[in-house]
């Protein structure tokens, strides 16, 4: 065996084939040596009988357990040159990095619940979800070590952030929908003299299907994704405030409940690496060749 990018992979897909497509047990010996780091077959087999827990990925892998297997065998391979590569680079992450990353593809994803969904779907086991974010943001830190000397200008960065608002300033709220302006705003005298009403008032009168048996919750939204008069109503006021707005769909008595704002200086790391990310992905990648 030898160094990666080479012959590695050969010799690991090689072991991998003698171990049959639908094979289970687990064999001594390396499915991979990665420098002096030897990837034994009992922990590949263990991470692979994690990740097809889940029925969907269960379902994605098919009869192809081989290449599932060899899916898995990558991500192990990517780990060992990537924790090698940080620490010649002098490179490391704290626990509190790793939550923001995993906060931050959560909301992009709509929530912790469909990040560990997603992860499951790829087959990434709860128990190796924590380790596969932790790559992920010393890549991430990787990435900003080996970019820091390029120059992006503010206008640049003011301009993304511009375009991406609707992530960057976002409103949690819930409505009722009603026809009548006058049913509206008995709606709203209620609701401001009686607050945990709302959810029933929105079960019982509101015109939105798609809502009311929620009690009227939109969840969060971001500029741009709402109508004009609804966004500015709900932008304007203050969290645990009602207030009334009229679109084309009727009137709306809406309760805002949190408003979630990242700035524009919380927001220039990833907006510089997204920028960057051509650059980034070139140099991380011609680090991790020659690891």
């Amino acid at each position: 065996m030898t160094r990666i990018p080479r012959r590695l992979l050969v010799v690991a897909a090689a072991g991998l084939a003698l171990s049959g497509c639908g094979a289970t047990t687990i064999r001594s010996g390396a499915a991979a040596v990665v420098g002096g780091d030897r990837i034994t077959y009992g922990a590949l087999e263990r991470l692979v009988a994690r990740g097809l827990v889940d029925q969907q990925a269960q379902q994605r892998a098919g009869s192809d357990r081989s290449g599932f297997q060899r899916s898995a065998l990558s991500r192990l391979i990517q780990h060992v040159v990537l924790i090698s590569a940080v620490s010649k680079a002098g490179v490391s992450v704290t626990p509190a990095q790793v939550d923001a990353t995993a906060d931050r593809i959560a909301t992009q994803l709509g929530g912790t619940d469909q990040l560990k969904a997603a992860a499951a779907k790829a087959g990434i086991a709860p128990v190796d979800l924590r380790q596969t974010l932790a790559d992920v943001t010393l890549r991430d830190a990787l990435g900003d070590r080996l970019t820091a000397d390029a120059l992006v200008p503010e206008t640049q960065l003011r301009q993304a952030y511009a375009q991406g608002i609707a992530r960057y300033d976002q409103v949690h709220s819930a409505h009722i929908l009603v026809a009548s302006a006058a049913v509206a705003k008995m709606l709203l005298t209620t609701v401001k003299a009686h607050p945990d009403q709302f959810a029933t008032l929105a079960a019982r009168f509101s015109t939105d299907a798609g809502s009311k048996d929620m009690g009227g919750d939109l969840g969060f939204q971001g500029r741009g994704a709402l109508e004009k008069p609804f966004e500015a109503a709900i932008f304007t006021a203050k969290p645990d405030s009602v207030v009334l707005a009229h679109t084309r769909f009727g009137y709306h008595v809406i309760k805002v409940i949190e408003r979630r704002t990242t700035t524009f200086e919380q927001a220039s790391p990833d907006l510089r690496r997204g920028l960057l990310s051509q650059q980034r992905a070139a140099a991380v990648g011609d680090l991790l060749q020659r690891t």
